[in-house]
């Protein structure tokens, strides 16, 4: 099968390996699309991932392949994939926090577990979901995504009528608008030097789209509420977003950072001084259920949010040219696209 197989720091190959086979309590998946995630730019950037290794871990596709003893698919089965692969034993999944188990593992990712930038990938069955109808197999390479979003949110404690500060309109920035409108939020305030990303996150429902490349963010949104957002979610990994959101929230307010590597310079007085909560959101739990059933319903969008599909081919020179600034959004990967 064709793959595209880490060849050393910020290179890979596409090559054709041996295709996976399924054993006890397993399928193999046809892959049908994979997104590009911001965190597999950076890690193949920094040459985090071993030679040999095969990313990619938002993805949708097929049942090609069902191992003996595995029970609920059926060849052809249209599925999505949560990449999170946990012990079950040790004490943080005991109390249901798979996320931080001790030995967690991503698939594409963290860990040994290949990923899907192939044609086929070996999956453990109770990490497969049934993609309904409604949701397309685009839809289903971004149940992921909005998952993390959806968590997000969830741990901001948004309720009905709050203020919301969006900072970063990629992928997870765009999704939060969504999801906090669908939450309640009143006005939604996005910061994005993207003409492409601010485009999107104005149709999607931000109230006003900021360019921070043209004015100090801070006070543009503090113009329309004086006293300062309910909530601000950092959604970016520029190293300025930090004390931006801070600079937005009022007194008691929330900042969520669900954005990650950046090393970021934070003035802990004026966390102090306003007695904010600082709140940091990784992965998510039933979220991804969640996100399959919000898609069902119509009730977030992904046609915005998609802006490109490629071949395995064109994977490296993708990866390279969103490690820098970008209007693209979300880039699919298809397998079998020529």
């Amino acid at each position: 099968m064709k793959a595209a197989v880490i060849a050393g720091k910020a290179r890979l190959r596409v090559e054709d390996i041996p295709p996976p086979t399924a054993g006890p309590d397993e399928l193999i998946i046809r892959v049908r699309y994979c997104g590009i995630c911001g965190s597999d730019v950076r890690m193949f950037a920094e040459g985090a991932f071993a030679p040999g290794f095969v990313m990619g871990h938002e993805f949708s596709g097929t049942v090609h392949e069902i191992g003996p003893g595995t029970k609920g698919f059926a060849p052809g089965d249209r599925v999505t994939v949560n990449p999170m692969l946990a012990c079950g034993t040790c004490p943080s999944c005991l109390r249901g926090d798979r996320p931080h188990c001790a030995s967690v593992r991503f698939l594409g990712s963290f860990g040994d577990l290949p990923g899907a930038f192939a044609e086929y990938v070996r999956v453990k069955a109770p990490m497969v979901r049934h993609l309904p109808g409604e949701v397309t197999d685009e839809e289903g390479a971004c149940v992921e995504p909005c998952a993390v979003s959806l968590r997000a949110v969830r741990r901001s404690g948004i309720v009905a009528g709050d203020a919301v500060a969006v900072f970063g309109a990629g992928p997870i920035g765009l999704f939060v608008i969504q999801l906090a409108r669908l939450a309640g939020a009143r006005a939604i305030y996005a910061v994005e030097p993207a003409p492409r990303r601010a485009a999107a996150a104005a149709r999607l429902g931000a109230d006003r789209v900021f360019d921070p490349s043209t004015g100090d963010p801070v006070r543009a949104v503090t113009s329309f509420v004086p006293s300062g957002v309910d909530v601000a979610f950092v959604c970016g990994g520029a190293p300025a977003l930090v004390e931006q959101a801070v600079g937005t929230v009022r007194v008691h307010g929330r900042v969520v950072i669900v954005g990650g590597g950046m090393t970021a310079q934070i003035v802990p007085e004026h966390w102090m001084w306003k007695e904010i909560d600082v709140t940091g959101s990784f992965a998510y739990l039933d979220e991804f259920d969640l996100a399959v059933e919000l898609l069902r319903q119509r009730r977030v969008s992904v046609g915005e949010i998609v802006s490109g599909v490629i071949p395995l081919e064109r994977l490296q020179e993708t990866l390279l040219a969103l490690a820098r600034p970008t209007s693209e959004i979300k880039v699919l990967v298809r397998p079998d696209m020529v």
